[in-house]
């Protein structure tokens, strides 16, 4: 394969983030947009400035001779049908995260990625953006030491400055599903910094946790949840706090982060992610009686770029991108983990890789 001819299949708000990446790659073509609403997508197109094939239908993508890959941006619990039925028709599938709603689903899903010939992965923008990528050179570089605990703080805001993505209020409806949706922040948002604390450090273990629980099903703040990693001595720590009365600068989401990662020679902290509520480089490097900062490209849109990217090289290089099938069932089950051991007071261990 020299070039990737491209379905996107959702052309709904994260579909604003996924696109640009593959539209600027120069060896991918979007020749075909599908959308429960052709309007929709063909407003998209429109913006992006494209003539695609529209379709309504997946099935319509399936059947298109012409569509080598798919990335699927559809709601969760689409997720398992559409994978399954992309991969049995000889497509290339990159699936908006999170995999699946249950562990049962991603077992389906795994089952047809061992039977498929082609390639799928979880897309997972947080493991391209530069300054995640940055602390992750540090840390292999040992630059400080051997890491003893990972924190990643989220907070969720209701006002912001700075513009914003222009957001259909609809993507909400399905996510406060209980029937659809097996959770709010620590399960749709959470499984990006499950996802970075792998692959900073490594396999999650048993993990405690302290879940709150709103009036709305999504709100679950303040939470926090701890686990050891796999084979290390080292910590993990995510929190989630809300501050509805304080407005941020974001462009795209009302939320950002703040990555402290502590090791034996120094501490690494990566200062914005989602949002840019802080004005501090991105990424800070603490080794006592220095402080070093690392002025990285910092727009959370790169992640998603880098992402795109990866997808259509590893396709033409012929190898796995990140995130693999066994990979996106372990930061699956994190927070699944997350929400059983809030509800029995005490620690839930995760699905293993492998």
């Amino acid at each position: 394969m020299d070039r990737v001819r491209l379905a996107i299949v959702g052309c709904g708000n994260i579909s604003q983030l996924n696109a640009p990446g593959y539209l600027r790659h120069p060896r991918c073509e979007v020749v075909a947009l599908c959308d429960t609403e052709p309007q929709r997508a063909e407003r998209r197109a429109r913006e992006w400035g494209i003539t695609p094939r529209v379709y309504s239908d997946l099935k319509q993508v399936l059947e298109d001779s012409a569509v080598d890959a798919v990335e699927l941006l559809t709601p969760t619990w689409m997720h398992a049908d559409q994978i399954v039925a992309a991969l049995a028709a000889g497509k290339h599938v990159s699936c908006q995260k999170p995999l699946a709603i249950t562990l049962a689903e991603a077992d389906r899903i795994a089952d047809a990625v061992a039977r498929a010939r082609t390639t799928f992965r979880v897309t997972e923008n947080f493991l391209y953006y530069p300054p995640i990528v940055k602390a992750k050179e540090l840390l292999d570089a040992g630059v400080i030491g051997e890491p003893s605990l990972v924190r990643i703080h989220t907070t969720r805001a209701v006002n912001i400055t700075g513009g914003g993505m222009e957001l259909d209020p609809d993507a909400m409806v399905w996510r406060r599903d209980r029937g659809r949706n097996p959770g709010g922040p620590l399960y749709d948002d959470g499984v990006h910094k499950y996802a970075t604390a792998a692959l900073w450090i490594g396999e999650i273990g048993d993990i405690s946790a302290i879940v709150s629980h709103g009036a709305d099903f999504l709100a679950e703040t303040p939470a926090a949840a701890m686990w050891r990693f796999k084979g290390r001595d080292c910590l993990g720590i995510i929190d989630y706090t809300a501050s509805p009365e304080m407005t941020i600068r974001a462009r795209y989401y009302k939320a950002d982060e703040f990555f402290e990662i502590h090791g034996s020679r120094g501490i690494i902290w990566v200062t914005r992610c989602t949002g840019e509520m802080l004005d501090m480089p991105a990424v800070v490097l603490l080794r006592g009686t220095e402080t070093v900062s690392y002025q990285v490209p910092a727009d959370w849109r790169l992640g998603f770029d880098g992402a795109a990217a990866d997808f259509v090289d590893s396709l033409i290089a012929g190898r796995q991108p990140a995130q693999d099938v066994s990979t996106a069932k372990h930061i699956l089950s994190v927070p699944l983990a997350i929400y059983e051991a809030a509800r029995i007071g005490r620690p839930v261990a995760p699905a293993p890789l492998g």
